[in-house]
């Protein structure tokens, strides 16, 4: 199931069962541009970002979770994370180059930016949304989406993800309850 925005695959780069965010959903690089390229989230051929850009922008994705995370939650975001997240956005505008399209007015990382600048944008794009009074966070762990659903709303990022462990662990629970 789509998140409901290609930044939400940006933030949602790690692999974990629970609320931890210590481990990445890819190897090296080259795979993560690949999760961005596969999202929509960047244009194909962008190189392979150095072990230096990784760590700035994992800084910037765990920024981005926090604030988004405090969103989706109702409560006010760490000032720490809301400061770096501003001053990658502002960063990314202020080089960024500006074109007009069927959808409307979009932002381009400018000829300096690069990787980190698509991914300040597409942040800066997720926040200035109608819908993000729909952004939450899985239950079962730190994915956020947006649910545009009916009814009392989804409690997880997906049912392949974390819906059918949630279920099955509640089963085993209730089956051991009873017996």
């Amino acid at each position: 199931m789509t998140p409901g925005h290609p930044a939400l695959a940006f933030l949602n780069s790690v692999q974990d069962d629970g609320k931890t965010r210590k481990a990445d959903s890819f190897a090296d690089g080259a795979g993560f541009v690949a999760i961005l390229e596969s999202a929509g989230l960047v244009p194909r051929g962008l190189p392979a970002p150095s072990r230096g850009q990784m760590t700035a922008i994992k800084g910037l994705r765990e920024a981005g979770h926090a604030v988004l995370s405090a969103i989706a939650a109702n409560r006010r975001p760490g000032r720490e994370e809301a400061l770096t997240l501003e001053a990658a956005i502002k960063s990314a505008l202020q080089d960024a180059g500006f074109a007009l399209g069927p959808k409307g007015l979009t932002l381009q990382p400018g000829p300096l930016g690069g990787l980190h600048d698509h991914l300040a944008l597409a942040l800066f794009d997720l926040l200035g949304r109608d819908d993000l009074d729909r952004l939450r966070e899985c239950r079962r762990c730190t994915h956020l989406f947006l649910d545009h659903g009916r009814g009392q709303g989804r409690r997880w990022c997906s049912m392949a993800r974390c819906g059918n462990r949630a279920k099955v662990e509640t089963f085993r629970a209730r089956q051991r309850a009873e017996g």
